[in-house]
């Protein structure tokens, strides 16, 4: 059992620090709030699961010794604070201004009950800071599970819904993947209560909501795979973009290659990534081939120059 349970941990920790990497890449190409302040969710996951992994091995070792308290008052201090830090790191995720302005009700709904499980684990902090016991702890322990659900079902109904049709498809994959593994915790935190409450679970310190996380990981890695893959190149309903067109319009190689890629229905952010260069300056040619061309959108743009 011992072994399983470590290997369990190598796969959770190899993945993890795995999508922690696939994070940064995401970051760096993409440079979207969103997956710059995962990054920090993701890292304060990854702290609270090797806190778990060095609880369970400190436990064991003592167990030889005999003396256990003050571990077990050691942990319990750090992993409160942790939870306060993680739930923090969600509370400054929904904060997201495109989480408030398109989904408010939501975004609310899912800040204020992250906000009430961390005055939850201040409570049990000053519990356990105060050395007091608390009198109905299975109670809590509903209360807590209760919160806890429902902010992940209000969180990941907020990602799912803030899928667009022009978003990079990595950062689709991240709102859908993330989405659906907050969805998945609900369950799988029951199913967690319920073996808690009622039997005695064999593969402690596991839990069944690790799935979540790994699902989150798998999520992560191949959002950084899509993102750092070679794009094919599309094809146009418009056609190639003449050479006398071109000559008509004075237009630059550049802005030539901007409105084929325009035609292939790429956002800006995409023709960023596609070329090496960045949105300013994509807005830049765009602007300078509008101006050249006498239009004022996209599909005028195409309509004049495949006429």
């Amino acid at each position: 059992m011992k072994h399983f349970i470590l290997l369990a941990y190598i796969l959770i920790f190899s993945t993890g620090f795995a999508s922690l990497a696939g994070l940064a890449v995401l970051a760096l190409r993409l440079s979207h709030p969103f997956i710059k302040r995962m990054l920090l969710v993701q890292s304060l996951f990854i702290a609270n699961l090797a806190l778990v992994a060095g609880y369970y091995y400190a436990k064991q070792v003592m167990d030889l010794v005999g003396t256990t308290s003050s571990v077990d008052f050691t942990f319990a201090v750090i992993a409160t604070l942790l939870n306060l830090a993680l739930y923090g790191s969600l509370v400054y995720l929904l904060s997201l201004h495109s989480f408030r302005t398109a989904h408010k009700g939501l975004s609310t709904t899912a800040l204020a009950l992250c906000l009430t499980t961390m005055a939850i684990q201040l409570h049990l902090a000053s519990a356990l800071f105060g050395a007091q016991a608390l009198t109905s702890s299975g109670q809590w322990s509903v209360i807590t599970y209760l919160v806890v659900g429902c902010a992940m079902l209000s969180l990941g109904i907020l990602l799912l819904k803030s899928r667009k049709n022009d978003d990079h498809p990595s950062l689709k994959t991240l709102y859908g993947g993330i989405g659906l593994s907050c969805l998945l915790f609900v369950p799988l935190g029951a199913m967690e209560y319920v073996l808690g409450a009622f039997t005695q679970f064999a593969y402690q310190p596991l839990s069944l909501e690790y799935l979540m996380y790994l699902v989150i990981n798998t999520t992560i890695l191949l959002a950084a795979a899509k993102v750092l893959a070679k794009q094919p190149q599309s094809g146009s309903a418009f056609g190639e973009l003449t050479p006398d067109t071109a000559k008509r319009f004075l237009l630059t190689a550049r802005e030539q290659e901007m409105a084929s890629l325009i035609a292939q229905g790429l956002t800006n952010k995409e023709i960023a990534f596609r070329l090496g260069i960045s949105e300013a300056t994509v807005r830049t040619h765009i602007y300078n081939l509008f101006q050249k061309v006498g239009v004022q959108s996209r599909i005028e743009l195409l309509n004049v120059l495949h006429q």
